[in-house]
C-alpha cells in the first residue's frame, strides 16, 4: 500500500496583539470623546463614557479601520503577506496615533504597489467625507469672540518665534482658543453645509466632524509622496524608483520649509519621514510601467493629497 502524505496548512496564530491594541484604542478614543461631549465630567459612569464618547470614537476608529483594511485586502489579493492593523492608543490628544499594517513579503509589481498604496486613502476618504458632512450638519455656527481673531501665537513656528525675538515682542504661550485649519476639501464641505459665515463667526465642531477632520489629516500625512508612505507608494508606481526618489527629495524639502514658516507640526513630520522612513522606495519584483487606468488613479491620489493638505492644522 502506498503511503499518502497529507500536508496541512499551518494554523495562523490568533492576532492577540492586534485585538488588544484595537480594544485599547476604542477605550482611549471613547474617553477622549467623552471629554468632548456635553455630558458633565463629574457624572463618570461606564455608560456615560460610552454614550458620550461614541460619536467621536466610532467615527475616528471607523475611518482608521477602513483605511488600513483597504491596504490589507489589496495586499492579500496580490499574495503579499500582511498583518492585520496595529492600532496605536495614547492617553492624550485624539486617543490614538493612527494604525499601521506590516507587509512581510515583497510587493510583486508596480501595479500592485499602486493598488495597495492607494487603496487605504481612497477607502478611508469614502468614509471620512460623509462623516464630515454629517458632523458639519450637527455643528454650530457661533460668534467666535475676540480671542479667536488673535489666536496665532509666536510659538506657532520657528519663523514666528525668531521674528518675535528679534522684534523684542512677548512670546506668550499656548492659549485656550483652538482653531482647526481648513484644507480645500474641508473648506468646500463647510461652504456646502453652512454657506458664507457672518463676520466674526466660526464653526464649533461636533465630535463627529472633529473625528472626520482628524481622519482626513491622517489621510494627508499618509499621502505625502515620500518614501514608503502611501503617497510614496503611489509616486514610485507612477514614476519608477529613480524619479520617485528625486521628487520625494523635493517634497521632503517642502515639508521642511512648511515646518519652518508655517507650523512645528510639519517640521515633526519632516523629521519622521526623512530620518525614520527615508525618501527612497524599495523596488518591486516586476518593474513594468502602469497602464492608463492606473495612471489616472495615481494622479487622483496625488491630487487628493493637495485637496486634503492643511497648511496649519492647529493653532491656539
Amino acid at each position: 500500500m502506498d503511503d499518502v502524505l497529507v500536508r496541512t496548512q499551518p494554523r495562523r496564530p490568533f492576532p492577540t496583539a492586534n485585538v488588544l491594541l484595537f480594544l485599547a484604542t476604542v477605550a482611549t478614543t471613547l474617553w477622549m470623546g467623552f471629554q468632548l461631549s456635553p455630558l458633565p465630567a463629574t457624572d463618570l459612569t461606564l455608560g456615560n463614557v460610552v454614550r458620550g464618547g461614541f460619536p467621536f470614537a466610532g467615527s475616528l476608529v471607523a475611518i482608521l479601520f477602513t483605511h488600513e483594511m483597504g491596504h490589507y485586502v489589496l495586499a492579500r489579493r496580490y499574495g503579499v503577506r500582511a498583518t492585520l492593523p496595529y492600532f496605536i492608543p495614547v492617553p492624550f490628544g485624539a486617543g490614538t496615533l493612527g494604525a499601521v499594517i506590516r507587509m512581510r513579503s515583497p510587493i510583486p509589481s508596480r501595479r500592485a504597489t499602486l493598488d495597495i498604496g492607494a487603496a487605504g486613502p481612497l477607502a478611508g476618504l469614502a468614509v471620512a467625507v460623509p462623516l464630515l458632512l454629517l458632523g458639519f450638519s450637527l455643528s454650530e455656527v457661533r460668534e467666535a469672540g475676540a480671542g479667536a481673531a488673535a489666536a496665532s501665537s509666536a510659538l506657532q513656528s520657528p519663523f514666528t518665534l525668531v521674528r518675535a525675538l528679534l522684534a523684542h515682542q512677548p512670546i506668550g504661550g499656548v492659549g485656550d482658543v483652538e482653531i482647526f485649519g481648513d484644507s480645500a476639501l474641508t473648506w468646500a464641505a463647510g461652504r456646502l453645509v453652512f454657506g458664507a459665515l457672518p463676520p466674526g463667526h466660526d464653526v464649533f465642531l461636533h465630535p463627529v466632524a472633529l473625528a472626520a477632520w482628524l481622519g482626513l489629516l491622517v489621510t494627508t500625512l499618509n499621502l505625502v509622496p515620500v518614501g514608503q508612505l502611501d503617497g510614496g507608494h503611489v509616486l514610485y508606481a507612477l514614476l519608477g524608483r529613480r524619479h520617485a526618489r528625486r521628487v520625494g527629495s523635493v517634497v521632503s524639502a517642502g515639508l521642511f520649509a512648511a515646518g519652518i514658516f508655517w507650523t512645528w507640526s510639519w517640521l515633526v513630520w519632516w523629521a519622521l519621514t526623512r530620518l525614520v522612513i527615508g525618501v527612497g522606495h524599495p523596488p518591486a519584483l516586476a518593474e513594468e510601467p502602469l497602464g492608463p487606468g492606473r495612471k489616472a488613479i495615481a494622479w487622483l491620489s496625488l491630487a487628493l493629497f493637495l485637496l486634503t493638505f492643511v497648511p496649519v492644522p492647529v493653532s491656539f
